[in-house]
């Protein structure tokens, strides 16, 4: 009796500690750990509740099913409502709906000086299909030997309804300028220099890792092209005015944070 008793004690210290370990470290809802008689656990997503057995989801795809007469303690209305839900395995593309996309990234090329890098900041709202395809509009801050505000139609692409999911991406639109040229080259030969806004485009696979059904991290690389023209007024005994276009081409790394 004694030792019925010691044992019944062990294995309701091991419960209580066991709910209170599960309730501090926030799992996700429907995770569950499961007491065995005899000391174990098993800890997992209850996906039935069937008779005698419980089926739990140990690790995709593995389903283990358990005897309840082996079982010491189990959480019974947390599985009843499970159970009674459908059960829905995880996927990128099963929401559907508005997501906003936000993306810093280094722009890096050449130009008559040399190699050069600059920092580019991007955000875009727009609507996911559960088709993988989602599109929408976005804007941000770049420099181009100016600072621009580009303004595009971004259109993307999910292959896979899994939780890390390669993706591709265009962007198509203008670049405007928010200011005057930061110089260099032949542009600082006059004064008053003058930028006009010009196409823009951008083009790019990566991963993205999806660490929730709202929200994930991506990180990408791709191709970037800002066409710009820059205006002067030189003063050489008498006035002209150039125009010099330039086409920017710049290899770009991506990270950049999803939200739904």
């Amino acid at each position: 009796m004694n030792r019925l008793f010691r044992n019944k004690a062990k294995y309701t210290v091991i419960a209580l500690m066991l709910a209170l370990s599960v309730a501090a470290s926030a799992q996700r809802r429907g995770n569950q750990t499961v007491v065995m008689n005899d000391g174990t656990f098993v800890t997992g997503t209850i996906v039935a509740d069937s008779g005698s057995y419980l089926r739990i989801e140990v690790k995709k795809p593995q389903v283990i099913t358990l005897k309840k007469s082996d079982i010491f303690s189990w959480n019974a209305d947390l599985v009843a409502r499970i159970s009674n839900a459908p059960h829905e395995p995880f996927s990128s593309n099963n929401t559907e709906g508005y997501i906003i996309r936000f993306s810093s990234s280094v722009l890096a090329g050449k130009n008559e000086y040399g190699r050069t890098g600059t920092m580019s900041f991007h955000i875009s709202n727009g609507y996911q299909f559960r088709n993988g395809f989602s599109l929408g509009i976005g804007s941000g801050v770049e420099e181009f030997e100016a600072v621009i505000m580009p303004v595009y139609t971004d259109l993307r692409y999910h292959p896979l309804k899994t939780r890390v999911s390669p993706f591709m991406w265009v962007k198509s639109g203008i670049g405007i300028p928010l200011g005057d040229s930061a110089g260099g080259g032949s542009y600082i030969y006059g004064y008053y220099p003058d930028v006009r806004a010009g196409a823009m485009f951008n083009t790019g696979t990566g991963i993205a890792l999806y660490t929730g059904r709202n929200n994930g991290v991506n990180v990408g690389i791709g191709y970037r092209f800002q066409r710009l023209t820059f205006r002067q007024v030189n003063y050489w005994g008498y006035e002209t005015d150039n125009e010099v276009v330039t086409n920017f081409n710049r290899f770009e790394v991506q990270f950049g944070f999803i939200f739904r």
